[in-house]
């Protein structure tokens, strides 16, 4: 069964999953390109089509989690005040990031060193934090929205900080440093 599901995989798919599955295993620094196209059983070139370097791949597993925050189809938060339709977007998210917390935790120290990625992923997460505050029912256009967004991230790296100790499944002390940071960012985000 699992192999039919692997079967299904795209290509971009089967190497996040690889690039995942080498980073928990031990420190980013010292996963190549080259193993993560092996342990995705992809040839080398097609690896390069979707990830020329770690650092794109490492903006395909962000992808990865904003797709997964998006993917929700509860209608009932729509009536939920910006604040909260914003707390439920970055714990959607960090909830599809909890069983691959190890592996981030590995790439995020092994990333500090590596310039690239710091302005690929940098980049990224404005556009990531655009879209939690969209699906929040939040203006993230316009120098106000660039504010916002810029805001957010702040929130979302003491949270993100948090989340990679947060050993708990319930993510409490996550959630709790979450609601703080949005309460103190106040009225940016209502």
């Amino acid at each position: 069964m699992a192999r039919i599901a692997s079967a299904r995989k795209s290509a971009e798919e089967k190497l996040v999953d690889a690039a995942l599955e080498l980073a928990a295993a031990k420190p980013w620094a010292r996963v190549g390109m080259e193993e993560i196209a092996k342990a995705a059983n992809l040839p080398l070139e097609e690896a390069y089509s979707i990830a020329p370097c770690r650092a794109t791949l490492v903006v395909k597993v962000i992808e990865r989690f904003d797709r997964a925050m998006l993917r929700c189809d509860d209608t009932s938060l729509s009536e939920e005040s910006h604040r909260d339709q914003l707390f439920d977007a970055v714990m959607r998210r960090l909830e599809a990031m909890q069983p691959h917390r190890k592996a981030l935790k590995s790439i995020t120290i092994g990333m500090a060193a590596e310039l690239d990625a710091l302005f690929y992923t940098g980049i990224r997460m404005i556009s990531s934090a655009k879209w939690m505050l969209r699906v929040s029912g939040i203006p993230a256009d316009g120098p106000l929205g660039f504010v916002r967004a810029k805001a957010l991230l702040v929130v979302y790296a003491i949270t993100l900080r948090t989340f990679i100790q947060d050993d708990s499944d319930d993510l409490a002390t996550t959630m709790s440093v979450l609601d703080k940071n949005l309460k103190l960012a106040g009225r940016l985000f209502s």
